[in-house]
């Protein structure tokens, strides 16, 4: 049984650190709130396990609304991503969507750098499994080693691992993204503290081995080639990665 001890506090706790784990963070420290952001893994800071692109139709617009105010996933965007291309060009501007395919890997890093280097943010890796809550108000969280942290609210941005599964073909076991281990404890408190939990379902792309493939029989899809940035605050227009194949 593990015993609980005090660890430390905070103004704002923040479970998740994928897409708006992070924003959230960095909301929170950039008006000043001493803030911890909790991650199962400090390697899967913004990590992007099944499609890795920023954007598309309808999402598009949410990333320039995030940058809009200061949000973090444009310009990581603007710094990660390999090709651009802005989709339904033969409709009208309303419906026009810049979606590009990022470097995963270099988009984690530029993620993980600007948590880091925020001031008034701490990144931590470990498993909340408990939200304390005293007379209707949150008052702390709880980790897996017992650590208990007293804060004054709690964001939860848990993404796709609480009491996650994954399932492959007919095989189906409990599991987060990229084999990481689901969350399950955190589920069993939210529920003990009324909230409601429903299952929705992701859907990963086959990853299919460039070998087996006969290129020569597709159509290709070349990015822009004077791509447009995501984010308001780029300078420099960003360029499309020239493919190696």
């Amino acid at each position: 049984m593990v015993r609980p001890y005090r660890a430390g506090c905070c103004d704002i706790a923040v479970i998740g650190a994928g897409h708006a784990g992070i924003e959230a963070a960095l909301a929170a420290a950039r008006l000043g709130m001493d803030t911890l952001c909790f991650t199962v893994n400090l390697d899967s800071v913004g990590n992007m396990p099944c499609n890795p692109a920023i954007g598309g139709t309808g999402k598009g617009h949410l990333v320039r609304e995030l940058d809009a105010p200061g949000g973090e996933m444009a310009k990581a965007a603007d710094r990660a991503c390999i090709q651009y291309r802005m989709l339904n060009r033969g409709k009208g501007p309303a419906v026009h969507s810049l979606r590009a395919q990022a470097d995963r890997r270099r988009y984690q890093e530029v993620m993980k750098e600007t948590l880091e280097r925020q001031e008034h943010l701490r990144v931590k890796q470990a498993e909340v499994v408990d939200i304390g809550v005293e007379d209707g108000r949150v008052v702390s969280v709880t980790t897996h080693t017992g650590a208990v942290y007293a804060c004054r609210a709690v964001i939860i941005a848990s993404g796709t691992y609480l009491d996650s599964r994954t399932i492959v073909g007919e095989v189906v076991r409990a599991s987060g993204p990229d084999g990481l281990a689901s969350a399950p404890a955190l589920s069993v408190c939210l529920r003990g503290l009324g909230l409601s939990l429903r299952r929705f379902k992701t859907g990963t792309p086959p990853r299919v081995n460039a070998r087996s493939v006969d290129f020569s029989k597709m159509e290709l899809q070349p990015g822009d080639e004077e791509p447009e940035a995501f984010s308001f605050s780029t300078g420099t227009p960003p360029e499309t990665v020239p493919s190696a194949t």
